[in-house]
């Protein structure tokens, strides 16, 4: 009897508990906002590794927090109002890649912690690396210096004294902040530099036929978000100029370009997520250090190399971290 009596009290302790747990009030998931001018189809793999390094901290989508992405598919007069629609979700940190994207998030509210990939020092969006100061930090992936470093890179493929197109945007980080840098490194190397800038598809299809124009031997394509929106048409327009082109990101080479070198994509993801992370769990942007790229990766094409009718010197090959055959 006794037995029984305290088996119907532990089911009447169970259910009681059980009630009070199904009154509670589910705690709602969190809004991490990502605005990029790209274009969805070229974020596939970013987007995972995002995924993947939030997941790995914790962070689970759909019970924990939820992920909110704008594209602007390469119209950055779209990020603006991109932006204010994410500012309208009362997300708890953004991801803005790159400076447009940076700066369409910084006016579409006043308190919203950033997170961004990009130049933030000379953009003005951070005071230091180790201490930004402000609402926005993130991963600095040094555009200028690699825009040179790949110009050396292209060098070894072409003869002394050949002339060179640098292929840039003409907002003020990107293009003509960069092409001093640019023509210094080409005087160094013997090479003739020449410059080049396009915010639209028919300017990239203009400074290819100027490319054609100027006979030169070689196009470095400099680190750009529009361009990158667009490296399946500058793929394109190199082929049938038969010019060997260089790119900024890695995975332009995997997609048909020649010979690309940056930083990984995903390697710079993961890190974006460390800093959301961080953020969700209560850092402030102001104290958290600006990171720099971990892994740089030079990727080479074979295929494009033999359609181009060039042959990729073995000193390259050698160094490279992917030859794609």
């Amino acid at each position: 009897m006794r037995r029984r009596l305290f088996v119907m009290a532990m089911g009447a302790t169970t259910l009681g508990s059980g009630s009070s747990a199904l009154g509670q009030t589910a705690k709602e998931p969190r809004r991490v906002a990502l605005l990029t001018v790209s274009k969805e189809a070229s974020y596939v793999s970013q987007l995972q590794a995002f995924r993947d390094g939030m997941r790995e901290r914790g962070h689970v989508e759909g019970r924990d927090i939820v992920i909110d992405i704008r594209y602007a598919g390469g119209r950055a007069q779209e990020l603006p109002r991109l932006a204010a629609e994410l500012a309208a979700l009362k997300p708890a940190v953004v991801i803005a890649m790159g400076t447009p994207a940076v700066d369409a998030a910084l006016a579409a509210d006043a308190a919203t912690p950033i997170v961004s990939l990009g130049d933030l020092i000379a953009a003005g969006h951070a005071a230091q690396l180790g201490r930004p100061g402000g609402r926005v930090t993130g991963v600095s992936f040094l555009p200028r210096p690699l825009n040179a470093k790949r110009l050396e890179l292209l060098a070894e493929l072409l003869p002394k004294g050949s002339a060179v197109l640098n292929l840039a945007d003409s907002l003020p980080l990107s293009g003509p902040t960069s092409m001093q840098m640019i023509e210094d490194a080409g005087r160094s190397l013997g090479l003739v530099v020449h410059a080049a800038y396009a915010l639209t598809p028919a300017e990239i299809e203009i400074a290819f036929v100027a490319a054609r124009k100027l006979r030169v031997a070689g196009v470095n394509v400099l680190s750009s978000p529009f361009l990158n929106v667009e490296r399946a048409r500058i793929i394109q327009l190199a082929a049938s100029a038969k010019v060997p082109t260089i790119y900024q990101w890695p995975q332009t080479a995997r997609d048909g370009g020649l010979m690309a070198y940056g930083p990984s994509e995903t390697a710079m993801f993961q890190q974006l997520a460390g800093y959301a992370s961080r953020i969700l769990n209560g850092a402030k942007p102001a104290d958290l250090p600006i990171e720099q790229p971990t892994r740089f990766e030079l990727v080479i094409n074979l295929k494009t190399a033999r359609v181009l009718g060039i042959t990729i010197p073995q000193s390259l090959l050698l160094r490279a971290d992917e030859v794609i055959q």
